[in-house]
């Protein structure tokens, strides 16, 4: 797992924690979703950080996440969670603020 530090948001962009169990199916969808989202909305550079629950529980309770799948938007800030494999791009898009004139 990699970390990232909120000191260093405007040298990375966007920072995703996204938060996974295993090869789940439904966190492998999450996966797939946001990666296919940033590859098609953010111009400028972005981090994914995948962390497995089953192997980095106490990443997961540090970052309150107590289900899975879950996306953190670390930076820019403010931080935002979504819950959830992120099917419903349109929602996602608005949640991460991605809309609008990029």
């Amino acid at each position: 797992m990699k970390k990232s530090s909120a000191a260093e948001p405007n040298n990375k962009g966007y920072v995703f924690r996204l938060f996974v169990a295993g090869a789940e199916l439904h966190s492998m969808k999450a996966k797939d979703n946001l990666e296919k989202l940033c590859a098609s909305r953010i111009r400028e550079p972005f981090e994914i950080e995948i962390v497995d629950v089953l192997e980095s529980y106490k990443v997961a309770l540090e970052n309150k996440i107590f289900l899975t799948p879950a996306l953190i938007m670390v930076s820019p800030a403010p931080a935002v969670t979504i819950f959830g494999n992120l099917n419903e791009t349109e929602k996602v898009i608005r949640a991460l603020r991605l809309g609008g004139n990029d």
